[in-house]
């Protein structure tokens, strides 16, 4: 479990206590009227009193962790880093030495990795917000946001590794679901936010450059590289991971993703991808390829599904996704067979993110809409096209071996 790993970072650091108050809050503790010292937090038998106090005590802090994690049943460590990481997405960019097993890299290779690394997450931020093949300087200001919130923690013992910090806002709207009359059932769910959307994009991109560059047997073409500038990938993005490749002294690259447990993420998300550096040929012929020629997005979006909508007796479903496109945060119906629909219900239960190819028309009250959608599957279905046209699937990981 990653969060064991970010754990070891030193045994001594603590989370805030409005950590404390927003965990709490949101696992279902419930807090009485707060009195002239501070407030009791109940959740069945157990109560734990948070104090009004102004600065950090470290040593009230760590009785407060001592307390919840009597009551939850859990390792102190692992309750104080949760609380800590609780609505924080974690990326730990890690460079693999291959001369030497130690846990330092030469200094010129660090910077590398540093400066990479932002320029990795900006990309992301970018591409995010409007998918773009080539972002040559006009980075999303939406995008650059989420990067200059970011924060980088402290090294994790092990291969040289940095952990990039994407903190999340607070989200109150609830899932909901509502059967609305004997005819109409209805699920309302709180859509993504726009920072988990961006630190998603970046394991997006990875992935596509993973699946779609690096393992095949043959260098990328134009169009193979639809398929991933659709997930995320940018020319920006390549050419900052070929610095990383590029230092002497790394091997591979690594990035593991622990999502923040406040919100949940998709399941079949792999946690970790790897790039060894014999890659770098191939991912700078791809960033070639982005430059020189511009690879348009077909009409496709991609989401997390925020309602699903049936009808009884009716043979059409409907889902809809909040998204962006244009520039614009938008949420767009799409109709499904019944059969279809009801895939659809499974990859939102597994909190899957979703990626349509189709015709948007503008319905009854300026509602986004796609009737008949070319497809409709989850956005980490590997599907590469092959020169003939017919698409392969390449084989994933059990995704069981990426839960917490």
């Amino acid at each position: 479990m990653l969060l064991a790993e970010v754990s070891d970072i030193t045994n001594t650091r603590l989370p805030t206590i409005e950590q404390i108050r927003d965990y709490l809050e949101g696992e279902g503790w419930a807090a009485r009227a707060p009195g002239p010292a501070g407030s009791m937090w109940f959740r069945n038998e157990n109560r734990i009193g948070i104090p009004d106090v102004e600065g950090e005590d470290p040593y009230l802090v760590e009785g407060i962790i001592e307390r919840i994690a009597r009551a939850e049943r859990k390792e102190k460590r692992f309750v104080s880093n949760y609380i800590r990481y609780y609505r924080t997405d974690v990326a730990l960019l890690r460079a693999a030495s291959e001369q030497s097993p130690s846990e330092t890299i030469p200094l010129g290779a660090a910077s590398t990795v540093i400066t990479a690394a932002r320029s990795i997450l900006r990309a992301s931020g970018t591409t995010a917000w409007n998918e773009r093949s080539h972002i040559a300087g006009n980075y999303a200001k939406q995008g650059d946001s989420v990067v200059d919130r970011a924060r980088m923690d402290h090294t994790v013992r092990g291969p040289f590794m940095i952990p990039v910090l994407v903190p999340l806002p607070r989200t109150t709207a609830p899932n909901t679901m509502h059967q609305v009359d004997d005819s109409l059932e209805l699920f309302r769910a709180a859509p993504e936010p726009f920072e988990r959307r961006v630190t998603r994009t970046l394991a997006q991109s990875l992935l596509a450059v993973q699946e779609v560059i690096v393992q095949p047997q043959k260098m990328p073409t134009m169009r193979d590289l639809h398929f991933a500038v659709e997930r995320g990938l940018s020319r920006e993005f390549c050419t900052a991971l070929s610095k990383i490749l590029e230092e002497p002294s790394i091997g591979e690259f690594k990035a593991q993703f622990e999502w923040a447990p406040a919100l949940s993420a998709p399941e079949t998300m792999p946690r970790t991808v790897e790039v060894p550096s014999g890659a770098r040929e191939k991912i700078d012929h791809a960033a070639e390829i982005l430059k020189e020629h511009r690879v348009e997005p077909r009409s496709i979006f991609s989401g997390g599904i925020v309602e699903l909508r049936h009808v009884a007796d009716d043979p059409w479903g409907h889902i809809t996704i909040a998204t962006v496109r244009r520039g614009r945060p938008c949420e767009i119906r799409v109709r499904l067979s019944y059969d279809h629909y009801q895939e659809a219900l499974s990859w939102h239960s597994q909190h899957r993110v979703v990626i349509v190819e189709g015709t948007v028309r503008e319905g009854p009250n300026r509602r986004l809409v796609v009737d008949k959608p070319l497809s409709c599957r989850p956005i980490d279905e590997a599907l590469l096209p092959e020169d003939d046209g017919v698409p392969i699937v390449i084989p994933k990981q059990d995704s069981s071996q990426h839960r917490k």
